[in-house]
């Protein structure tokens, strides 16, 4: 049997389990059946429910919308000749409802890595590693080595890996975190990745730009109101700012002036990571994306601490599923400090 949690607005609770026999392929189509090993719960998925994303589910479950945009999964049985059972793949589009054990998906909405790739990692890559390459090799350039590059939200994933692939190519990382008890082991375990230092958001809004001991040209700011005003503060004659998210809510908002548009000459942009993997193309995307997974097999890449949800805690309980899930998806709406992204396993990896 298979298991899917589908989205219920207004209901109590909003996100149910229903069982349900595996699905089928049709021999006659491109169809691929796959069984989901590591699906995270992401920002984008908890403004999905709330529905506040232009991009919806693009699949249901006895007439309800499964949830779940990033997913690593592995190949059951596929009628396309670009996919064999054994094969491990993500996702290539948005909305395919990740929140499951089991679906059938179109072949041209997957793509194919190395089978060994670690699961985990792998359903990180769309809104983690492929983020964190975006804004190294196609926003950030043309970085110089030595050069200083100052990150908000830096205990996330997508600072994570930023800083490790920052630190391949010479480029020094300033990481602000929120303030925390842990600040000493959280500045270890950041460094240890490649962050040059690690400061508290207290500790940049107190200092600004004396908290880099060289120039800072590039602020990627993913949290935004007050913190992305000290990071637009700290920045270099010349520097850029990229707001890549709002984790510091809809309503905040940063102070522009002469000071920074006229005599500091610095230029304000925005980040999506959809316009930019359209601008590279597809053929492109993928060759990254294969690059990371060979990364992250070589051991050069590493994946972030994340909050492990083995879905066999509840096995045979829908009832427990459907309480655990909805336990993983109030953890990730919190805003306790040190919480890793929540990443559920829904099905046996061996």
């Amino acid at each position: 049997m298979a298991k899917s949690l589908v989205h219920k607005p207004g209901s109590n609770p909003a996100i149910q389990v229903v069982t349900h026999d595996i699905p089928s392929i049709h021999q006659t189509q491109d169809q691929v059946l796959v069984r989901f090993l590591a699906v995270p719960v992401d920002k984008i998925d908890l403004l999905v429910l709330d529905g506040r994303y232009p991009i919806k589910p693009r699949f249901s479950v006895q007439g309800h919308p499964v949830p779940g945009f990033e997913g690593c999964a592995v190949v059951v049985e596929s009628a396309s000749g670009d996919f064999a059972a054994g094969d491990r793949v993500i996702a290539r589009e948005a909305g395919l409802g990740t929140w499951r054990t089991h679906a059938v998906l179109p072949a041209d909405a997957l793509l194919k890595l190395p089978r060994e790739t670690p699961a985990v990692a792998a359903a990180l890559m769309r809104y983690g590693s492929m983020v964190a390459w975006l804004l190294c090799e196609e926003v950030a350039a043309p970085l110089a080595e030595g050069d200083w590059v100052m990150l908000s939200a830096g205990a996330g994933c997508v600072a994570q890996f930023f800083v490790q692939l920052a630190r391949r190519r010479g480029v020094r990382t300033a990481v602000v975190v929120r303030d925390r008890v842990d600040m000493a082991e959280t500045t270890a375990r950041l460094t240890a990745l490649g962050a040059s230092i690690v400061v508290s958001e207290s500790q940049l809004a107190r200092d600004k730009a004396s908290v880099v001991p060289g120039k800072l040209v590039l602020a990627l700011d993913s949290v935004f109101g007050g913190v992305g005003q000290a990071m637009l503060d700290s920045l270099a004659v010349g520097g850029r700012y990229v707001m890549v998210g709002m984790l510091g809510g809809g309503s905040s908002a940063i102070s522009v002036g002469t000071e920074h548009l006229f005599r500091r000459q610095l230029s304000l942009t925005s980040f999506r990571s959809s316009e930019v993997l359209r601008r590279i193309g597809k053929a492109r995307a993928e060759s990254v994306y294969k690059t990371l997974a060979q990364l992250l097999l070589d051991g050069e890449l590493k994946c972030p601490d994340v909050a492990v949800v083995d879905w066999a805690q509840a096995e045979g309980d829908d009832e427990g599923l459907e309480l655990l899930a909805n336990e993983s998806i109030q953890t990730s709406r919190g805003d306790t400090v040190g919480t890793g992204k929540v990443v559920w396993l829904p099905s046996r990896q061996a």
